[in-house]
Parts: structure tokens; sequence; C-alpha cells
């Protein structure tokens, strides 16, 4: 395996610590929220949105669905308010704990990661989402950063290769 190979093995495997550091964050701020408001089972919504944080745009709503569901039938332990207005109250707090992940986290914690600042990688995500949908949205950093890495090996550092000459030289040796 050559440098270049090397480098963006470990650049992709910094890029997926990244994302279990993402999904622990939004599992511990998930738990934290739950707490807060008096969701039941603060524990397991908030691993469930952890793992949902794996998913681009859906895993968020397919975490927040059981969330809302438990909200409407267990109503809060702390805030004396109707069910189904606690269960409005958990999917505000779902949707902005997605808005701070979206626009804060992610790019914070995946950009340095992968050493991309967070304002390029949001613009990124978001042109590559548009583009080429989920996959874009969570391919997008990773292929930035394998792209620079590809560049700066190619046409910044010196690999001692043979220039033409030598090549020329060696091919009139042969013949």
């Amino acid at each position: 395996m050559n440098m270049l190979s090397k480098r963006i093995l470990d650049l992709w495997l910094k890029y997926l610590k990244g994302q279990f550091i993402l999904m622990a964050a939004i599992g511990f701020l998930t738990f934290l929220f739950a707490k807060m408001i008096g969701l039941p089972y603060p524990l397991i919504l908030a691993a469930v949105a952890a793992i949902g944080e794996a998913i681009p745009r859906f895993g968020p709503i397919l975490a927040g669905v059981p969330a809302a569901s438990v909200a409407l039938i267990f109503g809060s332990s702390i805030l004396n308010i109707e069910n189904w207005q606690f269960a409005v109250l958990v999917i505000a707090v779902y949707w902005l704990i997605q808005q701070l992940e979206n626009w804060l986290i992610q790019p914070k914690i995946i950009g340095d990661a992968v050493d991309i600042h967070p304002l390029v990688a949001l613009v990124g995500m978001t042109f590559a989402g548009s583009v080429f949908g989920i996959p874009g949205m969570f391919l997008a950093i990773p292929v930035m950063a394998t792209v620079r890495e590809i560049v700066h090996y190619y046409f910044y550092e010196d690999h001692h290769l043979p220039s033409n000459d030598a090549q020329k030289g060696s091919d009139t040796d042969a013949g």
C-alpha cells in the first residue's frame, strides 16, 4: 500500500470515527432534552436517535416517531400539559436537535475529523445532497477530503518520480 492509499484510508477511518462521535453527541443531546422535559424512556429513545443519526435525512424522522408516540401515550412526568401538547413539544425538541446537528454539530465534528472547515463541509453537504440525494450528503465530506488528498499528493509533494529523460534513456538501452 503506497503513501497516498494509506492517507486516504486514514482519512476515511477518521470520517467514520467522526460519525460515531456525532451519533454519541446526538444520543447525549436527546437524552438530556428528554430528561429535562420528562419524556419516559429517555435512554432507549436516545439510543434510537443515535442510531438514526447514521441515516441522513430520514434517521431523525424515524427516531422522532417513537418519541412522539411515547409522549402521546404516556405524557410528561414533569410538565403538566395534555399528552397531545407534550407530543407536539417532543416533535419541536427533536426538530431543534436536528437543526443544531445540521447547522452546527455535524459540520464541526465531521469537518474536524477530516480537517475541512465547517462552512466548507456544510456547503459541500448541501450541494452534494441537492445533486446526489442522501448518498451525496453522507459521502460529500469524505469525498471532498479524498480529492483534496489526491490533489495535494500529486501536485504539491515531491515523489521523486523519474523524469522523462530518464525514461527515454532506459527505453533506448532496451532497444
